[in-house]
């Protein structure tokens, strides 16, 4: 009988699990817990991660700093609340949606997510992104996740987005759809850019696969693990409109104050 690829990884994740269990160390700081802890975080982490529970943007999602510019700015100005970025750039998502604020210790924590092989931490983010987007009674038809280049791929083991993205995906009952967006180009990583390299960056990087399904009259959430500048985000949604999306929504682990 012939495995598929999808079967495969969750054999293994199951196998994974029994020899290294996911639940006795906190994903975040590394510290013994015991299996009761939601999403596997010490109280000491889950008490100290910057969630996004303040004001945020009302496009972006991103956490809005009380500054003293910020209250100048709420004393002058009237309608929704937004971020710089936002305020000065058209986006193609309809509303963005994150967890916690991108601060040292949720850099950390998604950097070993990422890049330390702890594919596992993908069903525990997964779900803090699921108790984020419940709330928000979304009329959604699929989830998908940025794509990567199949080269950082294979090297990587796993695509950090899609694991986060199945898990939602689950919990949403909609179909995770991963049939549509294509990585192109293989350039060079985003966290070291500035806004405007970002920009370059994505332009002309991803892309619709060959006969990709249409996608007319589809709401769609789309899953990242971190927000900056919104350029990555910006350019897969435009992709999904063009192929026909009516409604693109972004939801992200993590994203920058502003």
């Amino acid at each position: 009988m012939k495995l598929s690829r999808d079967r495969i990884i969750n054999l293994g994740k199951l196998l994974s699990d029994l020899i290294f269990p996911s639940n006795i160390y906190c994903i975040c700081c590394g510290n013994l817990i015991d299996n009761s802890r939601i999403y596997a975080l010490c109280d000491q982490c889950l008490e100290s991660i910057h969630w996004a529970n303040g004001r945020t943007c009302a496009k972006c999602g991103k956490v809005l700093m009380e500054t003293e510019g910020r209250k100048l700015l709420d004393q002058i100005r009237s309608g929704p609340e937004l971020c710089d970025n936002c305020q000065n750039n058209t986006h193609y998502f309809e509303q963005g949606f994150t967890c916690m604020q991108y601060s040292s210790m949720e850099r950390e924590m998604v950097h070993r997510f990422k890049f330390n092989g702890c594919a596992y931490m993908g069903d525990k983010l997964g779900k803090i992104l699921l108790d984020r987007i419940l709330p928000e009674h979304l009329q959604l038809h699929l989830v998908m996740a940025v794509p990567m280049h199949p080269r950082n791929q294979v090297k990587r083991g796993y695509n950090q987005s899609e694991l986060m993205a199945k898990m939602v995906a689950k919990g949403l009952g909609v179909d995770y759809n991963n049939q549509v967006l294509v990585r192109k180009q293989y350039k060079a990583p985003m966290n070291k850019l500035n806004a405007e390299q970002r920009y370059a960056n994505v332009k002309s990087s991803y892309g619709l696969k060959q006969n990709s399904p249409k996608l007319e009259h589809q709401s769609i959430l789309l899953i990242d693990d971190v927000y900056t500048t919104g350029s990555t985000v910006d350019e897969c949604s435009r992709l999904l409109k063009e192929a026909g999306a009516e409604k693109v929504y972004v939801l992200t682990l993590a994203a920058g104050a502003n």
